[in-house]
Formats: structure tokens, sequence, C-alpha cells
């Protein structure tokens, strides 16, 4: 495997690594299109290297940062954050480089400590912080809880590019080129489910930050994951309505179904939800892998949960879905339950306090023993009308 190498701006090199290897991010998010690490090389009168690469590719870094540097030292190593899918590398590097001096937070050296074993020489940089490096400056900016408590972002002043890492990026492999506009919609797509699995639950700090740099003029902005992004006015724009979040009219309906009898009834909420015209997103798990269910929870104002009972409690895989509703924060939404059983209805209660966490809105229930009964049909028809005008009434209002 080799690393994708393009210099963007005079002096200032992307390196990209694409991982075919790792099938869940964070070992849990299902990313079938893969992903790519991104660092970056300054060369000017001082070198800096920009992030880095999971450790699996830090041989790779590492020549091809040799190899760019001709001969030349690294004077600097920016670490945005620290989390190994970009400090990997870390250690290798520093070894490879001794006297390069590692650029990082409080947070961040404690992170790195923790991480590695490994003796380096570094500074704190402060929020705001300036670095003439020759020819051109650096400006560092605090970005806490993007999406750790460590991330600051690095503002190359005289070229306006954006060194954004977490923020702005997205799932997918450089496979088309090295810029959003050679993905088109398939961008914005990984790029949706890469901040509803990553970044939702700091949306709060997603907001301030965009605030934050408001100030600065930027033509680029260079993630840590997927493509560089010129169209920055509308990748702002998508960050800061996933962040409000601007609800779409839909009704995502998410349920499991042992034999079927489930499965069935829902039906009927679905026929519901679309006689009042709002979009009904069928979602069974685990068939529907738990990434794709959360792309469509994130602007989705209303739900409808179809529950089995399992040991007499709540099947799995929907209270890890409601489990990661609560950690991502998606809290304030219209929930409709549709509870089933044979003998005993004993898992509506059981689901109700799970979602108290994220203070959901009970907007009607339905509890099924086996099959769905005529009796039961009307009620779950009126389930889905109810959720669907919900959804329409807050289809174009911000939270």
């Amino acid at each position: 495997m080799s690393i994708v190498t393009y210099e963007f701006r005079r002096g200032t090199y992307l390196l990209s690594a694409n991982d075919l290897r790792t099938k869940l991010f964070e070992s849990l998010w299902d990313i079938p299109e893969g992903i790519s690490y991104n660092a970056y090389l300054l060369i000017d009168d001082r070198t800096v290297l920009v992030d880095g690469f999971k450790g699996m590719y830090a041989d790779l870094l590492i020549d091809k940062v040799k190899e760019l540097l001709g001969g030349r030292r690294l004077d600097y190593y920016i670490v945005h954050h620290g989390e190994p899918d970009h400090s990997g590398s870390f250690p290798y590097v520093v070894k490879e480089f001794p006297e390069v001096r590692v650029l990082t937070t409080d947070v961040g050296l404690k992170i790195l400590r923790n991480l590695y074993d490994v003796s380096f020489n570094y500074d704190v940089v402060s929020d705001g912080y300036e670095l003439k490096i020759g020819g051109r400056t650096l400006k560092f900016i605090h970005a806490p809880w993007l999406h750790w408590p460590d991330t600051y972002v690095t503002y190359l002043v005289e070229d306006k590019v954006l060194f954004s890492c977490d923020a702005f990026g997205s799932y997918g492999l450089l496979t088309a080129g090295y810029w959003d506009r050679d993905y088109g919609d398939i961008h914005m797509s990984l790029s949706k489910r890469y901040f509803a699995n990553i970044v939702a639950r700091y949306r709060g700090q997603v907001i301030k930050a965009i605030d934050k740099l408001s100030k600065y003029e930027v033509n680029v902005i260079a993630p840590a994951h997927g493509p560089l992004i010129g169209d920055v006015g509308s990748a702002i724009r998508r960050y800061l309505s996933w962040s409000k979040p601007v609800f779409d009219s839909k009704v995502v309906i998410i349920y499991s179904s042992m034999y079927g009898n489930l499965e069935e009834a829902i039906k009927y909420v679905v026929k519901g939800v679309e006689e009042v015209r709002a979009k009904a997103v069928l979602m069974k798990v685990p068939d529907t892998a738990i990434t794709y269910v959360f792309e469509e929870l994130l602007d989705a104002p209303s739900i409808a949960l179809g529950v089995p009972t399992y040991d007499g409690n709540v099947f799995p895989y929907i209270k890890l879905v409601t489990h990661l509703m609560t950690t991502k924060m998606l809290d304030g939404r219209h929930i409709g339950i549709v509870s089933s059983g044979l003998w005993a209805p004993v898992v509506e209660a059981k689901l109700i306090k799970d979602l108290e966490e994220v203070k959901a809105v009970i907007e009607g229930k339905v509890s099924i023993l086996g099959r769905a009964k005529e009796s039961d049909k009307e009620k779950l028809i009126a389930l889905g009308r109810s959720l669907g005008i919900k959804a329409l009434e807050l289809s174009s209002t911000p939270t």
C-alpha cells in the first residue's frame, strides 16, 4: 500500500492513507466505504508535520515525510488531538525525528504521555498563539470537545487554510480526487454519517467553535479524514444545520422482529405516517447497521421504536439504540412505542424508563400480544399519523 501525496498550496502537502482493513470505526461503527487518515506537511524556513496516521501506517508516513523533506530536519509536529487514529504514528515519528518539538495543549500532553512510553520535546500552545515558520504564520485556536478535550485547530494565515482535525471529516477513501467536489453528494452523506456517529454529542461545542472561527477568512478546510473542502460555506452551513438540529419531515421507524409478527405490525405505523404525507424511514436492526440508523436519527423529529420482548427485557438491539441516543444526547424527540410479547406486556415500561434520559416526548404506545389484531391495527395507524403530523410541524423548526 502507498499513501497519497498532493501539494494543494505551495509548500503545503496532503499525506493521506486509505484504510480498508478497519471494519468498525471506534470498534462500533461499520465503515464498508473505508476511511482515510490525513496528515499534512508544511515546508518553509521551518518544517511542520500536522497530525498523523493510525499506528499500522506509521512507516508509510515517516518514509513519505523523509522523502519530501529531502534531508532537512523536521522542526515541529502539531498534534491536534491524541486519539490513536491520528496519534498512533506519534511514537514512531518522535523516535525518527528526536529533535522535533511537539505542539499540543495541556490536556493533549497528558493524553500523549498516558498513551505512549516515549520521550519527546514539546511546547504547550495557548489559545491564539502564533508561530512564524518563514514566509507564513500558524495561528493555534483551541476548540475543546471537538470531540475530545485536547482538541485545537490550526489556521495557516497567509494561505487561509484551516487544519481542522476531526471537525469537517468524513468516512470514505480518497480514490477519485482530493477535493469535496470530486465526490459530490456521496461526500455529503459520508460527512453526515461521520458527524452523527462521532461528533453529534458535541453539537453545542460545534456551534461555539464555528462562531469563534467566523472572524477568519477560510478558503480551504483540511480535515484529518476525507477530502479537502473547497466549498467552505456549504460545509459550515451543514454543520450548523446538523448541530441545531434542523429537522427533516420524516419518521424514523426502528424495529427488531424475531419471527415476523412485529414486522407485520410496523407496516400499519408506516401506513399512518404516509397518510399524512410525512416520510417513513424504515430501519430493521440489526439488519441495518447502527451507523446508518444514527445518520437518520440525527435530524429526525419523530421516531417509532418497535421492540420485542427478550427474556423479559427490551430486545438488545433496541436497547443499544436507546443507549446510544443517550450517549449522543439526541434529546427531546417525539417517540412512539410499539411493544410486542406473547403472554405479558412487560417491556413498554422499561423502554419508557430508558427514554427518560433523552427527555423523550412519548407520542403514543401500542402493546401487542402475538400478532396484530384488528383493534391493534387502527391504533398503529393512528400512532403513525400522530408521529407524521409532529414531524411535519417540527421539520423547519430548529431546536
